[in-house]
């Protein structure tokens, strides 16, 4: 009894082919079984999409529009506070001066007891 190496592969790569071709049989099964499946999601939920679709540019408009309007209040409100710091300095160089005649005034009125 002699044994060829030749059909011993054929049987072999055959043995792998058929193997192979049950493991896509059970994948193609599983792929379709869950592309129905997601169908049927999408099915049930149909009006709720079409809503949600039909609903979706008007939202993304006034998400533009708002995110504009914070982008002007936020300008305005770092103006503001430019301006509130700027007039800060100028109303200490003036509370100093007062400071200064109050106490020339505090000085003068308590040395004349």
């Amino acid at each position: 009894m002699y044994v060829d190496f030749f059909k011993l592969g054929q049987g072999l790569l055959i043995f792998l082919g058929i193997i192979i071709m049950i493991i896509l049989i059970v994948g193609l099964l599983k792929l379709i079984k869950t592309i129905t499946s997601v169908n049927s999601i999408i099915k049930r939920n149909e009006d709720d999409i079409e809503e949600i679709l039909s609903v979706l540019p008007k939202t993304f408009k006034n998400w533009f529009e708002i995110t504009d309007n914070v982008k002007d209040v936020t300008e305005v409100v770092v103006e503001k506070t430019a301006s509130a710091l700027k007039s800060t300095e100028s109303f200490q160089k003036y509370l100093v001066y007062i400071v200064d005649i109050l106490t020339i005034a505090k000085n003068i009125f308590s040395s004349k007891k």
